[in-house]
This record gives structure tokens, C-alpha cells and sequence, in this order.
């Protein structure tokens, strides 16, 4: 459990202005710095940061966020993964809810493991120059030297033993917690991978975690990855994402393929923004990494009848992951090609064509559907409804889910109403408005926050009032807030400490617009009323706040102007005013509504 006050102060601490030019360059402008968004393409530089703040905004896209997001957003890293990267960048141990000497004995585990990978590394790297073998192999592939060392890659030796060559001890237990040798029963030890090339499997800061090998000649199998490991886990990680970030980030697009040499021979092509799978199909956590930094994801299968199959496992997975503006795309080769032998026997121009074709998420459901019924009668459409149900009941996506349906419908040569009625199930999904149902979605997107002021499990919750919390979390909304409650909104978070003057009841009008700023203000006040900005706002993520906060930290009164200059004070008591002005006679409007009721006039 991550506290708010920890990521306060981890975000204290750090400078969103170095961590953002590390990866895009900064131009000083006025109070803050500019660039061109890397969130979108543009010409003129629209994405500001601001050093007061801590935090950045888009005015062309709309993205904003603290140094935590940036990270989450660019580089695709998990919650937990870049506060904990920046806490390490300024001395800060990561707490786990565990005792403190377990944590700092889990990070020296992961930073020794790390070096021992990296030095394997080099090794695989040092051996590859000296087998003309398998140099051979890669020169028949295509491969140029610039990609070879893009991509880090390597040989592992034909000997048993070779990795005796890199270590001083052979015998230590990391080199087989980090999967690189084997001990067998009679308590040999030996190598993992011998004799292949190499592929190493990066994190996103670059460190090597795991490896793929794939031999040169005959043997089996054909290719052999690294276990699961402290370090590794295949379910969450994609071949070369690290070196496809910026070709991902230009082009809003990935490719999904399956080998390793399918993404470096369309990256030896100008394809750059292709990533693979590591021998396991899909994941929802590929997907979540993937669409936090791509508008469009394509997979790309071979032609064949496994192709397809893998594709129809890569399109499940997607129904419930995919949202309204992210397009799920996929693109069938020939059945004699994969992506590296059509895109070295097409070149680039080809596989961009193809790649234009990827049929979408939609066609490909629809089509493997009705391929599997008797469209020309009853009987098949009436199976169609069946098989479809469960599939198309899996889309939260509002408006993508409403375009199915009127889809089947079409198909069933059905009336939209006449579909809806049929299947209740099916109308559009609603959402949660149960802290325990928000709260479980927040922890599957790996950005739960159990101390966030919207988790009815944490103390937070009790600040709300008694009433509140048997009604469970506010519903999720839509529309903007109210032009009053977001002025005192954006004086809030220029000015915390204005929460201890906001005297308006707190169960008051907590499942509207109004509902935000009782929330705010609870949070501040159970906390610290000098909070950063930065680390309010991350603890309000994922949450239906967020939308609203982010807007509000971003107000064009407060843009770009040193705090001490502006009358924040003013501002806030004359919202909090006219706030009063406008409840008070809503109250009297209903109690006058009340009277004519009573006295028989309405």
C-alpha cells in the first residue's frame, strides 16, 4: 500500500522539468519550458512544463500530468515501476507494506540480478564478434551491423560451460535465479542457451531481464527463452519495445508480431514500431502497457491456419481491454510469409500497403462469427445470436459497444430495440457505482492506489460521512464541472491550504460536480494542507475526480504565473460566495416547490 504522503514526497523531491528532457527536449519559455508534444505530432510547441507546478499539460492533445505519469504515459512503465523509479533516482527506498530491511533486501536482489544480466550480455555481445557463424546467419537475414548493435545482439557458445568465461564464480546462486545456467539431479551445472543467437529482452530503463535464443541450425526447439525470474516475467514484457518507443510514439501505431527476428527485420526495413510477444499469446498487460503509449495496435499474424488461431486468442483478449479512440487492427499475411520474409521480399513500401489493409477489430470479429453459421437460415443466424452474446458482452467501450450491437442486429435482420429486448445483457454497459466495483478496477489496471481518496477501503472513506459510504463511491460523470466549483477547485490546488476555509457541508451534493471538491478537501485536510499540486493529483488517479482535477490544475487564470503574484484568496472567497449564493437558494426554490405542492397550486 503506497501512501499519499510517500508520493508526495518522492514528488517533492524529483524535478519534472529533468526527468522530461531527459527523453524530449526542453525550451525555457517565460515561468516554465515548451516543447513539441510527444504525445502527438504537431510543428509548433504546444506541451508546457511547469517547475512551479511539478507538472506538464498539452494545450493542442489534452495530456497532463505529474513526473509519475509522464513516465507511465512515455515509456509505457507501470505505476508502481516509475514511482518507484523515481524514488530512486532521489534516494527514496520504495515501501511495500512490508518490513524496511525485506525492501532494501529485495532491491539489492534486483540490482545484483541486473548486473549479472547485463554482464551476460556483454558476454553473448563479445562472443558474437568472434563466431563468423553466426555472423553468417545474421548477414543472410539482412541484418546490418547498426541494427546488430540496436539490438544488442549476441551468441551464446557452443560449450556447456561457457558462461565460466564471464564470471569469476561460476558457481553462484544469481546466474541460476537470473535462468542463465542450469544445475541439474546429479548437481551439474551447465549453460541454458548454447549454440544460438541471441536476442536480449530489455525493461524499459534499458536493462537486459531475460534472453531469447534461437539456434542456427537444426535442433529443438527452435527458439529458447529465459524462465520466469524475479527479473522477468513474460506475461508483462514485449521484445523490443524499448528501441521501438519513439518510431511507437511518432507513428501513434504498433505492430504486435510473434518472433524476434520478425521485429528485427522490419526494423532493418524503416519498419521500427514493431514489438513481439515472448512465446505466450497476448496478454491483457501487453495490451495495458501497449495502448498507454499507441492509439493503434496492429497484430500481425502469419497467413496460416495458426495464424489465425493465434490471432482469434489476441482478439478475446482485447474485448474487454479495448476503449472508445483506440483502434485494435489486424493484418494477415500470405500463408508462405511472416512478417520477416514479406517485409524483406516487399520491402518497406509493401508492408506499409498491408499494413494499410489491417482490417479492424470489428470485420475480424464478425467474420470468423458468421463463418461458423449458416447465415441463409433461421437456425444459423439464431446460433450467430448465441455466440455472439457472450463475446460482445464483454465491450465497456460505450460507443464501440453500441456499433456491434447494431451490427448483430443487422445480421439478424433484427430492429436495434427488438435485439435490446432479446438481450438485456447487452444494453450498454453501465458504469461501476460501487466503491468496491471502482476499487477492483483500479486494481486490475495496475494503477491501484489503495490510500486514493475514491477507495472506500481506506480511512478517507469515513470523512465522507456514514451516508456516503453505504451508497458506495460517487457515479462516474461526464460532463464538466460548473463554472463556480472549478474555480475553487483551481484556487485549491494553486493553494491548499484554502481547504481548512471551505465551510460548506461535506454530504452535501456528493454524487455531483460538488461531490469532487468535498473530496479534495477531506484529502488535503486528513493529510497535509502544504501537499505539492503534483502529488494531490496523483492521488486522485484513476478515480472519476481525475478528469476534472487535471483540468482544474491547468486553468488558464492561474497558467504559467508565479503564485505569489495572483489573489488566489480573493478568488476562492468570492467562488465560495457566490457557491453559497447559488445552494442557498436552490434550497429555497425547493422549499417554495415544497409549499405549492403542499397547498395544491402545482
Amino acid at each position: 500500500m503506497i501512501a499519499p504522503e510517500f508520493i508526495q514526497q518522492v514528488l517533492s523531491r524529483v524535478d519534472i522539468v529533468e526527468v522530461i528532457d531527459r527523453q524530449v527536449k526542453l525550451k525555457k519559455a517565460g515561468q516554465g519550458y515548451v516543447a513539441c508534444c510527444p504525445f502527438h505530432n504537431e510543428k509548433s510547441p504546444s506541451f508546457n512544463v511547469s517547475p512551479t507546478k511539478q507538472f506538464y499539460h498539452c494545450f493542442g492533445c489534452g495530456v497532463s500530468g505529474s513526473a509519475i505519469t509522464f513516465l507511465i504515459e512515455y515509456n509505457g512503465t507501470p505505476f508502481l515501476d516509475a514511482l518507484r523509479e523515481l524514488a530512486e533516482q532521489v534516494g527514496m527506498v520504495m515501501p511495500t507494506g512490508i518490513n524496511s530491511e525485506e525492501v532494501v533486501a529485495r532491491a539489492k536482489l534486483t540490482a545484483s540480478l541486473t548486473d549479472v544480466m547485463m554482464s551476460a550480455n556483454q558476454f553473448y555481445r563479445r562472443e558474437l564478434k568472434r563466431s563468423p557463424t553466426a555472423i553468417e546467419y545474421f548477414k543472410k537475414r539482412g541484418v546490418s551491423g547498426e541494427i546488430a548493435l540496436r539490438f544488442q545482439l549476441g551468441y551464446a557458445p557452443d560449450d556447456w560451460q561457457g558462461l565460466k568465461a564471464a564470471y569469476e564464480d561460476y558457481s553462484m546462486a544469481s546466474l541460476a535465479e537470473c535462468g542463465l545456467v542450469i544445475d541439474n539431479d546429479e548437481g551439474r551445472r551447465y549453460d541454458r542457451f548454447r549454440d544460438r543467437v541471441m536476442f536480449p529482452i530489455l525493461d524499459t530503463k534499458g536493462n537486459t531481464i531475460g534472453f531469447g535464443g534461437r539456434v542456427i541450425g537444426a535442433g529443438e526447439p527452435k527458439y529458447l527463452n529465459s524462465p520466469e525470474t524475479p527479473l522477468f516475467e513474460k506475461g508483462r514484457e514485449l521484445y523490443g519495445l524499448f528501441q521501438a518507443r519513439r518510431a511507437i510514439r511518432d507513428s501513434a501505431t504498433v505492430i504486435v508480431v510473434e518472433g524476434y527476428m520478425d521485429v528485427v527485420a522490419l526494423a532493418q526495413s524503416g519498419v521500427g514500431n514493431a514489438v513481439a510477444t515472448l512465446g505466450t499469446a497476448t496478454t491483457p498487460m501487453h495490451l495495458e502497457k501497449l495502448s498507454r503509449m499507441a492509439d493503434t495496435i496492429v497484430f500481425c499474424f502469419d497467413g496460416d491456419k495458426a495464424g489465425r488461431r493465434a490471432a482469434w486468442r489476441a482478439l478475446e483478449i482485447s474485448l474487454p481491454t479495448v476503449v472508445d479512440g483506440k483502434n485494435y487492427r489486424f493484418l494477415f499475411l500470405p500463408p508462405e510469409d511472416d512478417p520477416d520474409t514479406y517485409v524483406r521480399r516487399l520491402g518497406k513500401a509493401g508492408f506499409d500497403e498491408a499494413l494499410a489493409a489491417a482490417k479492424p477489430l470489428s470485420t475480424v470479429l464478425f467474420e470468423e462469427l458468421t463463418a461458423q453459421v449458416n447465415m441463409n437460415e433461421e437456425e444459423g443466424r439464431a446460433k450467430l445470436l448465441n455466440i455472439a452474446t457472450p463475446l460482445i458482452g464483454q465491450i465497456t467501450a460505450p460507443a464501440l459497444g453500441l456499433m456491434l450491437r447494431k451490427r448483430l442486429a443487422e445480421l439478424m435482420g433484427m430492429q436495434n430495440h427488438e435485439l435490446a429486448n432479446l438481450l438485456p445483457a447487452l444494453q450498454q454497459p453501465r458504469y461501476a457505482n460501487t466503491a468496491q466495483q471502482a476499487g477492483n478496477q483500479q486494481k486490475n489496471s495496475g494503477n491501484f492506489k489503495p490510500n486514493s481518496a475514491f477507495n472506500n477501503q481506506n480511512k478517507n472513506q469515513k470523512k465522507w460521512g456514514k451516508k456516503e459510504a453505504e451508497r458506495g463511491a460517487p457515479t462516474l460523470r461526464r460532463e464538466p464541472m460548473p463554472g463556480t466549483s472549478f474555480q475553487i477547485l483551481a484556487a485549491l490546488l494553486m493553494k491548499p491550504q484554502l481547504a481548512q476555509r471551505f465551510d460548506i457541508d461535506a454530504d452535501a451534493d456528493a454524487n455531483t460536480p460538488l461531490g469532487t471538491l468535498v473530496r479534495v478537501v477531506h484529502f488535503i485536510r486528513d493529510h497535509d494542507c502544504e501537499m505539492h499540486v503534483a502529488a494531490l493529483v496523483e492521488s486522485f488517479r484513476e478515480t472519476p475526480d481525475f478528469d476534472d482535477i487535471s483540468r482544474a490544475v491547468n486553468d488558464k487564470r492561474y497558467r504559467g504565473i508565479e503564485s505569489e503574484r495572483l489573489d488566489i484568496d480573493g478568488d476562492f472567497d468570492g467562488a465560495m460566495t457566490s457557491l453559497k449564493e447559488s445552494i442557498a437558494l436552490k434550497a429555497q426554490r425547493a422549499e417554495e416547490l415544497e409549499r405549492a405542492k403542499k397547498m395544491g397550486l402545482i
